[in-house]
C-alpha cells in the first residue's frame, strides 16, 4: 500500500506574456512516539516523541526512500512550506522537491526532529529533551534528562522508519550534524543504506571541536546564574548565557573573510553599541558584535538553554569506535558508497580531516568547494555543491 505524506500544489502565473509553473510543496509536522525508548549509554528508558515531516510516495517495495538528517540548530522541517503564506522554506529546499536533486516526485523524502532540539519552544517542532514534562514528577526534566548520544537519535530514527514502512533507504543525507548521523546510519544498519553523502562533516570529531564550539558552549551557560544548575523552568532563563553560547557557535561556524566582506571594522550605529566609542568605553560595539548578537536574539525565542547542553554534549561524544577499535577498523565497516563535501574555509571539518578518513573507508569520493564562508555554507551556498550530490546519488 502506498503512503503519500506530502502534496505538490501547483499555482500559475504569468510573467512576460507566457505561463509559468511555481511549485508549492506543503508539508505536515507528524509525530511519531515511542512509549519505552532505551537510551543505551545512559542507562534510561523514557517515553519519548519525536517529529518527522515526509515529502513523496512510498512505493509498494517501500525501497524508494531518503533520509535527511539536520543539523545542530536545524529542525525536520528540510523542504517546502507549511502553507503557501509562509515566508520561506524548508532549510534545504533548494535541494529537495519535485525535479530537484533529491526528487520527491521519484523518492519519499523523511526528515526528523532530533531529540533535545535546540529550538524546543518552536509549536512546530515535537521534541524530547530537557525541557519535556517528566511524567514521573510533572516538572521539565531538566538536567535529569538523560545523557544521550547520536546513536540514540539514529536508533530512534529507525524505529521511526519501520514504522513508516521504509524497507530500503536510497540515501542518507545531511550537512555538519545530519553528516555525523549519516556515518552512524552506516556503521548501525548498513543492511538497508544504499548511499552516504555527508556535508561539511567527517567520520570523527577531533579535539578542537570538542571545545569550539561544543563544550565552550556548555560552559557559557552553565556561568550563567540564572541557570540555576538546570531549574530556570519557574524563573528567569539564562539568557546571557544562551547567547554567548550561540555566539561561540556563529563565530566558529563563519569565517574572517565572511566577517570583512559583511562588516570590516565598522562602528556598531544601532543596537547598545551605538553612539559609544569603544576607544573610550567598554560598552562600544563594532558592528560585526551588533549583527551576530541581533541574528541569536531573532531566534532566542524558540530556544532552550539545556537543549543546548545536551545536544552540544551529544555532539562532543560522536565515535564511530567501539571500546578498543582504530578508527580505521571503525572506518571499513562502512561498505557502502560514501560522499564526502568539505567546505575549505570550514574551521571545524577540514580538508585535512576529509584525507585522513577517505582512505580509511571503503568506497569513498571526496569533493572540495571553497564558499569563504565557513561551516555555514552547507546552507547558505548549496550551489557549490548541489550537482556533486545529484550525480553521485544518481550513478
Amino acid at each position: 500500500m502506498k503512503r503519500v505524506h506530502g502534496m505538490v500544489k501547483q499555482m500559475e502565473s504569468r510573467s512576460a506574456g507566457r505561463k509559468e509553473w511555481e511549485r508549492t510543496m506543503l508539508v505536515e509536522k507528524r509525530e511519531f512516539v515511542v512509549p519505552h525508548f532505551s537510551f543505551k549509554k545512559a542507562g534510561r528508558t523514557i517515553p519519548v516523541r519525536m517529529g518527522y515531516e515526509t515529502c513523496g510516495t512510498l512505493n509498494a517495495a517501500g525501497d524508494n526512500a531518503v533520509l535527511v538528517c539536520h543539523f545542530f540548530t536545524g529542525t525536520g522541517h528540510a523542504a517546502g512550506r507549511y502553507a503557501e503564506t509562509d515566508p520561506l522554506p524548508g532549510w534545504w529546499d533548494e535541494l529537495i522537491g519535485p525535479g530537484r536533486t533529491i526528487a520527491t516526485n521519484k523518492y519519499f523524502v523523511i526528515c526528523s526532529d532530533s531529540f533535545s532540539n535546540i529550538n524546543a519552544h518552536n509549536p512546530r517542532v515535537i521534541t524530547t529533551g530537557p525541557a519535556t514534562i517528566d511524567p514521573e514528577t510533572g516538572k521539565p526534566y531538566a538536567m535529569r534528562f538523560p545523557i544521550f548520544t547520536l546513536d540514540d537519535l539514529v536508533q530512534c530514527q529507525r524505529m521511526m522508519i519501520d514504522h513508516l514502512g521504509v524497507k530500503r533507504l536510497r540515501l542518507v543525507i545531511g550537512p555538519s550534524m545530519g553528516g555525523l548521523q549519516a556515518f552512524l546510519w552506516g556503521k548501525m544498519f548498513s543492511d538497508i543504506v544504499d548511499k552516504l553523502v555527508s556535508v561539511v562533516a567527517t567520520p570523527m570529531v577531533r579535539p578542537a571541536t570538542l571545545m569550539v564550539p561544543n563544550q565552550l558552549g556548555i560552559e557559557a551557560i552553565m556561568l550563567d546564574p540564572r541557570w540555576n544548575g538546570g531549574d530556570y523552568h519557574d524563573g528567569e532563563p539564562p539568557r546571557n548565557g544562551l547567547l554567548l553560547a550561540f555566539k561561540i557557535l556563529v563565530t566558529s561556524t563563519r569565517t574572517d573573510h565572511w566577517a570583512d566582506a559583511n562588516f570590516g571594522r565598522r562602528l556598531a550605529t544601532e543596537g547598545r553599541g551605538a553612539g559609544k566609542d569603544p576607544y573610550n568605553s567598554f560598552a562600544g560595539r563594532f558592528l560585526v558584535e551588533e549583527e551576530i548578537e541581533k541574528t541569536v536574539l531573532m531566534r532566542m525565542q524558540y530556544f532552550d538553554a539545556n537543549s543546548y547542553i545536551f545536544i552540544a554534549k551529544a555532539n562532543a561524544l560522536f565515535d564511530l569506535c567501539e571500546p578498543g577499535q582504530t578508527l580505521s577498523q571503525a572506518l571499513g565497516r562502512l561498505k557502502m558508497p560514501v560522499k564526502m563535501i568539505i567546505d575549505e574555509s570550514d574551521l571545524l571539518f577540514t580538508r585535512e580531516q576529509a584525507e585522513l578518513a577517505a582512505p580509511l573507508l571503503p568506497d569513498c569520493e571526496t569533493f572540495y568547494y571553497n564558499s569563504r564562508n565557513g561551516h555555514l555554507s552547507c546552507l547558505f551556498d548549496i550551489r557549490l555543491f548541489a550537482a556533486e550530490i545529484e550525480k553521485f546519488f544518481k550513478a
